[in-house]
């Protein structure tokens, strides 16, 4: 008889466990099915464009002009107000990561680095824009800071597995005094010491040009993807006005420290700065509640997006080597008048942005041709 009762017992946790199985497949096979946001995509698509601003300012460079002349304030505005896209970068790889991480995606983004990396740095130094010396450093793309965030992300995903796996063990209340923490020490504290000691990197953080910032940034997007991202707690205008405040505040804060100081700080353009992380919440609650619902628009963000990522690879490499039709672009950009100078460069950014994308889409009829997503799949079975 207890025989029979232990083996009743035996079969009732059998039955329970099944059963919680198939609840976690079915919660599993549910959320595969969670429909995609458009609006993060689109937003991912206007971020881009706002980093060939900032590139454009970099290498004119418009950056250093002096403060007296009619386009510096405007120049800073267009700064102020495209500063954000590698916050919103990094909080968005926690928002759809936060869950799992795919090893492919980084092993795909690497061959799309290595392949960027390789031809155009052999077609530069064909054209004697480089030396040997230079194209070989570019068969190592990942040793070497030419574009520090493809660098840094990749560092940075490799901690992913440990990062992600810990979600799951941390409850929310422990969740929200790691964030206040992490943004108070790294965000707050660390501009109060900035104002102070303006060299110092006393967290390693390196202003933000590091892999331990996009993982900051990661775990903060992977609590709002957890927590916050499925509700509209406020009006969408509410983002929009908290975005063009920041703003405001981080190119206005230029301008009156040079009235004062005779020394314009940009301590407010830095990304870890709290006006800037700010700046990339904002947009991202924003764009996240973002209804679209147009199916030509939806097709143009899903032909755009798999393309997106690599527009700051082309562009940039292009500026760094100084081609002719760069320098060309850059004496148009430095010659043009004050007159709406904001909207000049953003339209100039535009136009890169669709050049860049059409020469990537010849890279992915490339990959497509040659199965590199099945290499990076067998890759990613052989590694883990």
């Amino acid at each position: 008889m207890e025989l029979m009762n232990h083996k009743e017992k035996d079969i009732n946790i059998i039955k329970i466990k099944l059963n919680e199985n198939s609840q976690e497949n079915l919660e599993k096979e549910i959320n595969s099915y969670i429909p995609r946001n458009y609006g993060i995509d689109l937003l991912k698509i206007i971020a881009m464009i706002n980093i060939i601003n900032l590139h454009i300012n970099l290498f004119t460079p418009l950056l250093n002009m002096n403060p007296e002349n009619k386009k510096y304030k405007q120049v800073f505005r267009l700064e102020a107000f495209s500063f954000w896209p590698v916050d919103a970068f990094g909080i968005i790889s926690g928002i759809v990561n936060y869950k799992k991480y795919k090893f492919i995606n980084i092993i795909y983004i690497w061959f799309e680095y290595f392949f960027y990396s390789v031809t155009l740095s052999l077609y530069f130094y064909y054209n004697s824009a480089i030396n040997k010396k230079t194209l070989i450093y570019h068969f190592f793309p990942v040793a070497i800071r030419r574009n520090w965030y493809v660098n840094a992300y990749i560092l940075m995903y490799l901690f992913l597995p440990f990062v992600v796996n810990s979600f799951h063990l941390i409850d929310k209340t422990l969740f929200n005094k790691i964030i206040f923490i992490f943004f108070f020490i790294h965000s707050v504290y660390h501009i109060i010491i900035k104002f102070n000691i303006p060299n110092t990197n006393f967290d390693y953080i390196d202003g933000g040009y590091s892999s331990l910032w996009l993982l900051i940034l990661f775990i903060l997007g992977s609590y709002i993807g957890k927590y916050l991202i499925k509700k509209q707690f406020l009006p969408k205008t509410f983002f929009i006005v908290i975005y063009l405040l920041s703003s405001f505040v981080s190119s206005e804060y230029i301008f009156y420290s040079y009235n004062k100081y005779k020394v314009p700080n940009r301590i407010f353009l830095e990304y870890f700065s709290p006006t800037i992380v700010i700046q990339a919440l904002s947009l991202i609650f924003f764009f996240a509640n973002l209804k679209i619902t147009n199916k030509y628009f939806i097709k143009m963000i899903s032909f755009l997006n798999p393309l997106n990522f690599n527009v700051t690879l082309i562009h940039s490499k292009a500026y760094q080597f100084k081609t002719p039709l760069i320098i060309k672009l850059c004496k148009y950009t430095q010659a043009l008048t004050d007159h709406y100078l904001f909207f000049k460069i953003y339209g100039i950014s535009i136009l890169i942005y669709f050049i860049c994308i059409v020469v990537d889409y010849f890279r992915f009829l490339i990959f497509k041709l040659l199965r590199i997503r099945a290499l990076c799949n067998c890759i990613k079975k052989i590694l883990f």
